[in-house]
This record gives C-alpha cells, sequence and structure tokens, in this order.
C-alpha cells in the first residue's frame, strides 16, 4: 500500500497526465515604478508579490487534466488596478510550457517559443487582444 502511495505522490509531483507551466512575469512598466500583483485561481492563492521595476515574479503550476485550469491576477501601480488572466488553459496550453509575460502600461504581452520560432501576442487590460 505504501509503495502506492510513493507512487502517485511521485507522479503528481510531476504533472503526471498533465501539462506543466512555468510562468515569468516580468516588470515592465518604467523605471522607479513597482508592481503589486497578487494571482489567484479558483483552487489556489498564490499571495501579494511586490516585484520591482525589471524584477520578475514566477508562477510554476500543473494544468488540470480537463484543460479548464485558469489562474487570474490583479496588478497595481500608481494606485490603479488592473486585471488580466494570466493562464487560460484553452488559450495558453498549447504554448505555454515556459512564457514570459512582459507587464507594460498599455497591457501584458506574452513571449513563447514554438518550433524555432519566437511569437509575441499583446492584450488590454482585463483581456480584449490587441
Amino acid at each position: 500500500m505504501s509503495f502506492l502511495l510513493l507512487i502517485f505522490t511521485a507522479c503528481d509531483a510531476f504533472c503526471y497526465l498533465r501539462t506543466s507551466v512555468h510562468l515569468k512575469i516580468t516588470n515592465q512598466l518604467g523605471s522607479g515604478l513597482d508592481l503589486t500583483i497578487h494571482c489567484k485561481s479558483k483552487d489556489e492563492d498564490l499571495g501579494v508579490h511586490v516585484v520591482h521595476f525589471d524584477g520578475d515574479y514566477t508562477m510554476d503550476f500543473c494544468s488540470n487534466a480537463w484543460g479548464t485550469t485558469q489562474y487570474f491576477c490583479g496588478m497595481t501601480w500608481s494606485g490603479k488596478l488592473h486585471w488580466f488572466d494570466i493562464f487560460v488553459a484553452r488559450r495558453d496550453s498549447f504554448r505555454c510550457g515556459k512564457c514570459t509575460w512582459r507587464i507594460l502600461p498599455r497591457g501584458p504581452c506574452m513571449t513563447y517559443t514554438i518550433g524555432e520560432s519566437k511569437e509575441y501576442k499583446c492584450y488590454h487590460w482585463n483581456g480584449e487582444e490587441l
């Protein structure tokens, strides 16, 4: 019985039958502007973090087997709150084993690699594609 528990624990640690996701969020708001970020899913609250200009915040998680994983983040700077769905499985799973989000005043921009090419996609705050 303990052997089976060990196998299931090890499999869970490596996202067995699920997609492993690594997101890096970089503050590109401008020199001297700190980004306060608070990300969560329906199951997990990642807490509040302050990211200085050119600094990074990373998120590592496993996308669920049903393809419904979603994380959203509230981002505040200069006293103003913005929000964005930083990971939506149906939008991001095929391109987001490792993704970098640059946080800009006009909106977040994702950088990802498909094959040999680097791709970029930018969005307005609150979800609309630019």
